[in-house]
């Protein structure tokens, strides 16, 4: 009897939501999410006649908007494909994937609240830390997405390599120990907080090479 209630649990959750319908849900919020960013983007309204002159300053004006946008666009658009190179090695999904992913969209479908805080109030210590705080705490959900995922075995579509492994979950703790970091940094510099983001680039590239180098030295 409890066995038989054992399989009925596990045909639940397996019916209930599979790896398709969440990935579907996702690219939804993701969607949504980055267009929504744009929203912000507004100017006053400017005579017709007064166009020419009026435009380019009223553009000058809202450049902390317009940074703001094209920061947050590509920090999910970075999500957006980490996540689908992290699934595309993932066959199946269980509960703990699920709620784990319902709190990573969650802070993805909060994103543009922060990036309007950051495009209003530009470099104050709190609006700085509360942003950095958003980035972070969305980097660490995917990064445990990632722990759980490569972690089940029945998870896996093939198994993987460690150092493979390793090189992703590396990857997806960048952007956590940058954001945090600038918390720290903002506290005495708010404009050298977020100087500190663009780290991002350099570290990204240094270690793909270095994984990259591993993985011929192994081969």
């Amino acid at each position: 009897m409890e066995d038989d209630i054992v399989q009925m649990r596990l045909l639940y959750n397996r019916l209930g939501v599979n790896k398709e319908r969440m990935m579907a849900l996702s690219d939804g919020v993701f969607a949504i999410a980055i267009t929504l960013l744009v929203l912000d983007l507004t100017i006053p309204e400017i005579p017709s006649q007064q166009i020419d002159v009026l435009l380019l300053p009223s553009l000058v004006d809202i450049y902390p908007k317009m940074i703001g946008f094209s920061l947050s666009f590509f920090i999910i658009a970075y999500y957006w494909f980490s996540y689908h190179r992290m699934f595309s090695f993932i066959r199946d999904v269980d509960q703990h994937l699920i709620v784990l992913n319902i709190f990573f969209l969650f802070f993805i479908a909060f994103m543009p609240f922060p990036t309007l805080l950051l495009g209003l109030y530009g470099a104050h210590v709190s609006v700085v830390i509360f942003y950095a705080a958003v980035i972070a705490s969305s980097s660490f959900l995917l990064c445990l997405i990632w722990h759980h995922g490569a972690h089940c075995d029945n998870l896996l579509n093939q198994p993987l390599d460690a150092n493979f492994i390793q090189y992703l979950s590396v990857r997806s703790m960048i952007p956590i120990g940058v954001f945090l970091a600038s918390i720290g940094i903002a506290l005495a510099s708010p404009l050298a907080a977020m100087i500190s983001w663009g780290s991002l680039v350099i570290l990204f590239p240094l270690v793909k090479w270095k994984y990259t180098r591993q993985f011929r030295t192994v081969a």
